[in-house]
């Protein structure tokens, strides 16, 4: 590094407080503010650097914000480097990387003025350094540092003037701890839920079985609810006969199988025929041939009308209603029998009854 001293003449003093004075502008409310001396360092005649700087406001609070502003004049070609301050833990610390700006020095075309604005907080009180490290101005092979050691801050106490007489309140009581009403009442909640499901329980358990499933539907009554739903589908209107037909046998078929308990729904149309016999209640001619159409359009793929579905379905409505005519005729004779018989075993029993009374009303032998 090499250090020489400085050029001191009326033009470059000229120069220097022109660039000072448009490198740093003062707002109207930071006229107070502290202004550097001018420093010169050393320098050959050919590097002349002339520097300043400026804090504002001058006086801050403990940890409010300051900004320093540093104004060098130096030649078109030099660099400058500007440092800054790494440690956060400083008692002074930078709230924000440098911010640098440069112009033309008026008056001067050789020469240029850079200008730093540092912006730092302190965190003490008293009147303190800045401690920003000197700036260096690189000018071909010769460097020459611009020291920034008389930067300085004053900070003042937030605190009133005379602690000693400050009297602390008294210390307050611990906050309550706020509880989730969901905390306080799991427990009688988890009590109530199991409670409930113990009742249903001993409900459920007393109810019959009969209760819980339902009332059972009788057959036919099953049988014409099931007519009447497959009758509002309307599926021969939409193109669908042969599934009418086999729907409306379908329903036959749950039906025989309702009122003849040897008879199953996986049996083959033959396989049930057989199983019905010679039950009187069934018209047998009818049903095979209402089985037969429906085999034939089920298993074999013969076309049917919409005319002829609904004839088919009709006919087996009507053997439906027929099976239960007679099946209905079949429980009236068995009642009436039943119920002859009843009058009969009464009658014998009453005539019992009389022959017994009349007997313990004959005179005794050899009574007078």
């Amino acid at each position: 590094m090499t250090s020489v001293t400085p050029i001191v003449t009326t033009r470059r003093l000229s120069l220097l407080c022109a660039a000072v004075l448009a490198g740093t502008v003062l707002a109207p409310g930071m006229l107070h503010a502290q202004t550097s001396r001018s420093t010169s360092p050393s320098s050959p005649p050919s590097t002349p650097v002339r520097a300043g700087f400026l804090v504002r406001p001058d006086t801050v609070a403990v940890g409010d914000p300051f900004t320093l502003i540093v104004t060098v004049v130096v030649p078109q070609t030099a660099r400058v480097e500007w440092a800054g301050i790494d440690d956060t833990t400083a008692v002074v610390a930078m709230r924000a990387p440098v911010k640098v700006s440069s112009a033309q020095t008026a008056g001067a075309p050789e020469l240029r003025t850079e200008r730093a604005e540092y912006e730092f907080a302190a965190w003490d009180v008293g009147d303190l350094p800045v401690g920003l490290p000197d700036a260096t101005v690189r000018y071909g092979s010769t460097v020459t540092r611009v020291p920034l050691d008389d930067a300085r801050i004053v900070v003042k106490s937030v605190l009133p003037g005379d602690t000693t007489l400050h009297q602390p309140k008294p210390a307050r009581d611990l906050f309550p701890r706020t509880v989730p009403w969901w905390q306080q009442w799991w427990l009688a909640a988890l009590i109530a839920a199991l409670l409930g499901l113990l009742f249903w329980l001993w409900r459920r358990r007393r109810i019959p079985t009969a209760a819980r499933t339902g009332v059972i539907m009788d057959p036919y009554a099953r049988a014409i609810h099931d007519f009447d739903r497959l009758d509002r589908l309307a599926l021969a209107d939409a193109g669908e006969c042969g599934r009418y037909v086999a729907l409306a046998l379908e329903v036959v078929r749950g039906y025989l199988v309702a009122r003849i308990p040897s008879a199953a729904l996986s049996l083959t149309s033959v396989e049930l025929l057989v199983e019905i016999g010679d039950d009187a209640r069934i018209p047998h001619d009818r049903l095979l041939s209402l089985l037969a159409d429906a085999d034939a359009i089920k298993f074999a793929g013969h076309a049917v009308s919409a005319a002829r579905s609904r004839e088919l379905a009709l006919d087996a409505r009507r053997l439906v209603e027929h099976v239960e005519a007679a099946e209905r005729e079949r429980r009236a004779a068995e009642a009436a029998v039943r119920a002859e018989t009843a009058n009969a075993v009464r009658a014998e029993a009453q005539r019992l009854v009389d022959d017994a009374r009349r007997a313990s009303r004959r005179p005794k032998a050899g009574v007078p």
